[in-house]
């Protein structure tokens, strides 16, 4: 097709007022990283689709993907995979300590406070650990007391998938140095293993069944010392008529958008904040949406917020 010069011109025109409007010739699309597509974060984020993609600024378009959860998500807004991202507490704030120019509350904010991930430390029955500790890791079953991190000095520690930011954070935090050791697939029988996940978590509950391990209370108030956003939990297991109970700890998962120098670029993840937080009701109160969304409204009601910047809501 060939343009005359004058049709040229009136292009050009239309352009330059559309920029001096503040609109767009480009749509621009909010991707937000999620977790597996049979996890609670890609539910959510369908959920927050449903209810918000009309609040975003003219022209935007609020995208759900798949990830592999918190790493990956702020890995991804870093690399502008994404624009936005699920991400439990305790990773963010790691992360921004090993890279506080690329991570930090100027280029990230949060968009919404969600539900608690809960951290389980289990321990193998029979295990002995390395050095002259047996004494502490016995008494603790007798006596239902928390463990100290102190004696998880040394050790070596067993984590999967998110759980080994979850591990290394925790070490970071508390100053207790321990060895993390990843893996994949079998649960290894020869170390204690931490997990992350919500107050009722299948993979606890599984490992528990075969009564080859025991579920540890933490001392939350010695992490809490070293960490404020780590919250002080309760949790109880029902496996074959016997109670598992432990006092731990848990960390907020948060909507986290990036934060662009020039306001107006922020429109979106404004309109996004507020509509989460207007929504709220109805999305607890939805039979259609995941039921995490009433843990949030519970949490949100009682203005429990971390220190870490949010966007403003309107």
């Amino acid at each position: 097709m060939v343009y005359s010069f004058s049709s040229k011109i009136v292009v050009m025109i239309i352009v330059a007022m559309l920029f001096l409007m503040g609109g767009s010739v480009y749509a621009s699309s909010l991707k937000v990283g999620t977790g597996g597509t049979s996890g609670n974060y890609y539910a959510m984020g369908n959920d927050i689709s449903s209810y918000c993609k009309g609040s975003l600024a003219e022209g935007d378009d609020l995208q759900i993907f798949e990830s592999g959860a918190s790493v990956d998500n702020i890995n991804g807004m870093k690399n502008k995979k994404f624009s936005a991202g699920f991400i439990q507490e305790d990773v963010l704030q790691y992360y921004s300590k090993q890279d506080p120019r690329g991570i930090n509350g100027n280029r990230m904010k949060i968009i919404s406070g969600l539900h608690m991930e809960v951290l389980y430390l289990l321990i193998p029955k029979g295990y002995e650990p390395e050095g002259n500790l047996l004494s502490s890791f016995s008494s603790m079953f007798e006596d239902d007391e928390p463990l100290s991190l102190d004696v998880l000095e040394g050790q070596s520690i067993a984590a999967s998938g998110g759980a080994v930011v979850s591990a290394e954070a925790l070490s970071f935090f508390t100053g207790v140095k321990y060895d993390v050791v990843p893996y994949k697939g079998k649960t290894p029988t020869n170390m204690p293993i931490l997990l992350v996940g919500g107050q009722s978590y299948a993979p606890v509950e599984k490992l528990l069944t075969t009564g080859q391990y025991n579920l540890v209370s933490l001392d939350g108030d010695t992490i809490q010392r070293g960490a404020p956003f780590y919250t002080k939990l309760n949790v109880t297991y029902t496996i074959d008529g016997a109670n598992y109970k432990a006092s731990t700890v848990g960390v907020r998962a948060l909507l986290v958008g990036k934060s662009f120098r020039k306001e107006d670029r922020n429109t979106s993840m404004l309109g996004l904040a507020s509509c989460i937080y207007e929504s709220l009701a109805d999305l607890a109160d939805d039979p259609d949406t995941n039921p995490n969304w009433q843990s949030v409204y519970e949490l949100n009601d009682g203005s429990q917020q971390t220190n870490w910047p949010y966007f403003p809501i309107n």
